[in-house]
Order: C-alpha cells, then sequence, then structure tokens
C-alpha cells in the first residue's frame, strides 16, 4: 500500500518551485567552483612569483650573508612551535620540552603523553617514554 501523497500533474506552480530551486543550487555550485578556481589559480600565480623572485634573487641573498637565512629558518620554527602547540593545546609549549635521545641534566621529566615520570640521576640520555613509547617530556 502506498500512502504517499502525489502532486498534481495539471500544477504548474509546483513544477515552476522546484525548476526555481534547481537554478538556484545549480548557481550555486557553480559561483563555489568558479571561487574555488580563481583562488587556485590566485595562489598558483603567488607562489610562481615568488619562486621566480628567489631563484632571481638567491645569491644576491646568500652574498649578502648567511646570518639572514638563519633568522628565517629561525622564525618560521617559532611560528611551527607556536602552530602545533595552540593546535593541539599542549599544557607545554614545545620549545620549552625535552625530546627522547638527547642529552639532559639530571632531573625528573614527565611523558606529555600518558605523564610517566622518567628520573635522571645524572646528566644522561633521555629514553623513550616505556609506557607509552612517546618522546617527548617536559622538565616541569
Amino acid at each position: 500500500m502506498n500512502s504517499g501523497k502525489k502532486d498534481d500533474p495539471n500544477n504548474t506552480e509546483n513544477s515552476n518551485l522546484v525548476d526555481e530551486t534547481k537554478k538556484t543550487i545549480i548557481g550555486a555550485k557553480n559561483w563555489v567552483l568558479d571561487d574555488a578556481e580563481l583562488m587556485k589559480n590566485y595562489w598558483h600565480h603567488k607562489m610562481a612569483y615568488m619562486e621566480a623572485w628567489v631563484d632571481a634573487n638567491w645569491k644576491t641573498i646568500m652574498a649578502q650573508g648567511r646570518h639572514a637565512k638563519d633568522e628565517l629558518d629561525a622564525i618560521e620554527d617559532i611560528g611551527l612551535l607556536w602552530l602545533v602547540d595552540n593546535i593541539n593545546h599542549n599544557p607545554v609549549p614545545l620549545a620549552e620540552c625535552y625530546i627522547s635521545g638527547t642529552e639532559c641534566e639530571k632531573g625528573r621529566y614527565v611523558c606529555l603523553s600518558c605523564e610517566y615520570e622518567q628520573e635522571l640521576e645524572d646528566n644522561a640520555v633521555l629514553k623513550v617514554c616505556p609506557i607509552c613509547q612517546y618522546g617527548i617530556f617536559s622538565g616541569h
């Protein structure tokens, strides 16, 4: 038994509404696709310009001193750490953390994943967390 109500085929009001809705949806889809294509072209153009500028000026940049590149690398590293800290809501900034495999001073180091405490009696290499195998520790 089919109890669904059917539209009257002689009623033109509903068909106009359906046609207008289809046109609106198609227009919105085209608008989104056009915007995406414009953004892609814009960034492609910007990146191509940047790459060409770096290629043309690389020797000049390097001749004026490596310190400028080192400063940019440091700024990029700080920015990346800030981004990771804020996305992950890290309780301790990564810049203040210790990584397994590095030599650390005597003290207590807490795993940022499972909060396992690793105690170093003397200056020693920090080991990977034996509980969760995570490798980043806080010294706080």
